[in-house]
């Protein structure tokens, strides 16, 4: 009985130990921000336009790349003049190639990109597979990894001349699968792929390639309003087969689920968590390969050889409640 509490403290001691001296050997940072230029995509909201001010005060001269004109004067208020938007649709190969000349022209003479932080992505539809059309996959795709890999191709030439820091902005969900998120999921498989290919390839380069992997933060992309559209609009445009095989009851019941769940984790959350890993992947001499931000839970989930089946009955227990829903089908 000693013997085994022994074993288990100084198991928890040697993890605490290793965890501090992490830390310590990854505080020190590169320095000289102010001759550091670096991209941010998707900085309309949420985590892109947090970071994009945590950086110019840092001293930094940020692009910010943002969707909308609404987007790019809200990011200038407050701002210094370090920070330039610039209009930018990553699912657009035009926008993309537009956004490079324009980084071009207001780079100094010689000069690259110290760091490329590729943060847009959407949610995209939510509910059941049956509920999908190919076109579902192919629109979040578009934005979340192909629009990733057309950023990172097109600006590499520059972040190579600076020997810089490439961030690609994954999830929890590129390592763990929720029934109603598939399309989202997959994107975010794809991500943490292409990442490992990239930060591997570029190695004798000098350029670093980091990943961050939030779990649930409250940005405009997991709202409730954000949520209910996805929910409603995948509903809406089901496959008639599949609206009769689950039926109008396991939709309200499936909405009254997700937008409960939402509307709970809905309050405001120190996103700073994530923009911090981005100043600490772009900036610290020694940064990781992978941040994963969020509860302790959420990362042995994603970190741990738990076996599948196990996995499988929590995230029943997360997402349903306990209560499985059972479409009209299995009902007859």
């Amino acid at each position: 009985m000693f013997d085994w509490v022994y074993y288990l403290l100084w198991s928890i001691g040697i993890f605490a130990a290793y965890r501090v001296l992490n830390r310590i050997i990854r505080w020190p940072r590169v320095g000289r921000y102010s001759e550091r230029y670096v991209l941010i995509t998707g900085c309309d909201t949420g985590f892109g336009h947090l970071s994009a001010k945590q950086l110019d005060s840092m001293g930094c001269h940020v692009f910010a790349g943002c969707l909308t004109e609404k987007g790019e004067t809200a990011l200038k208020k407050g701002a210094s003049s370090r920070l330039q938007t610039v209009r930018l649709d990553v699912s657009s190969p035009e926008s993309v190639r537009k956004a490079l000349e324009f980084v071009k022209d207001r780079l100094p003479p010689g000069r690259g990109l110290w760091g490329l932080v590729n943060n847009a992505g959407i949610a995209g539809k939510r509910g059941r597979l049956e509920w999908f059309h190919i076109k579902d996959y192919q629109d979040i795709a578009s934005v979340n990894l192909y629009g990733l890999i057309d950023m990172t191709m097109t600006f590499l030439p520059l972040v190579k001349r600076e020997r810089g820091r490439i961030v690609n902005t994954s999830s929890l969900g590129g390592r763990i699968t929720m029934t109603d998120l598939v399309p989202y999921n997959m994107t975010k498989y794809g991500v943490e792929c292409f990442s490992d290919g990239l930060r591997r390839s570029l190695r004798q380069y000098g350029v670093e390639v980091c990943i961050v992997e939030p779990s649930r933060f409250g940005t405009n992309i997991v709202s409730p309003e954000v949520t209910a559209k996805g929910v409603n609009s995948a509903w809406d445009e089901a496959p008639a087969e599949a609206k009769a095989e689950f039926g109008d009851e396991y939709f309200r019941l499936y909405c009254k689920s997700t937008l409960e769940d939402r509307a709970a984790s809905s309050a405001p959350a120190a996103i700073t968590q994530v923009t911090d890993c981005y100043e600490h992947a772009l900036f610290s001499w020694l940064p990781k390969v992978r941040y994963v931000v969020g509860p302790l839970i959420h990362e042995a989930i994603a970190t741990l050889p738990i076996p599948e089946t196990l996995i499988d009955r929590f995230l029943e227990m997360i997402v349903w409640k306990g209560k499985i829903l059972t479409p009209a089908y299995l009902k007859q």
